[in-house]
């Protein structure tokens, strides 16, 4: 009798370490899954434009795909531009002079990041009255009085007043 108890204990002792082991494995495989996903993926939207920087040689290389991009952490940083298009306003107490309606190129990012350097640039969150420095900046080129045309904007069309798009009202809580 004292035998088949000491089986059964060691049965038991047995399970728990396996149970004990089973649960440190799964808890170091998410940690490490925790810490790959926050240190060598990132996420493209498809609406982004993105680029890669190599820290260890100095080149910028494009990226061709949208989603999912795996790079090494602190060697390769991954930076977007965004691609949608938007509106440039030039506007005087709350009255809109002039707008225009542009979006990026992306055949001229090269020329962009060596101007402006490289960094992301987004138009998110900006309204009319604060606009984003991404916004800022192509505004600056679409109503550049030289004429030139610059490889990275695309004016699609000059909007009459009655086309402007008009920010909505935030009302505090």
């Amino acid at each position: 009798m004292q035998a088949v108890k000491d089986g059964i204990g060691s049965a038991k002792k047995w399970l728990g370490n396996f149970m004990f082991g089973t649960a440190v494995l799964v808890l170091v495989a998410l940690l490490g899954l925790i810490v790959f996903r926050m240190g060598w993926v990132n996420w493209i939207d498809n609406y982004e434009i993105p680029y890669s920087f190599d820290s260890r040689t100095g080149k910028i290389t494009r990226i061709s795909h949208t989603g999912y991009v795996i790079t090494p952490p602190l060697l390769v940083s991954v930076h977007s531009v965004d691609g949608r298009p938007m509106q440039v306003c030039i506007s005087a107490i709350q009255r809109v002079l002039n707008c225009k309606l542009v979006e990026f190129d992306p055949k001229g990012l090269e020329l962009f990041l060596q101007w402006h350097g490289r960094a992301n640039y987004t138009n998110e969150g900006g309204t009319r009255e604060q606009p984003t420095v991404f916004n800022q900046t192509l505004m600056a080129y679409a109503y550049d009085g030289s004429g030139n045309n610059y490889p990275f904007l695309h004016v699609i069309r000059e909007l009459k007043p009655n086309e402007v798009q008009q920010n909505p009202i935030m009302v505090p809580r």
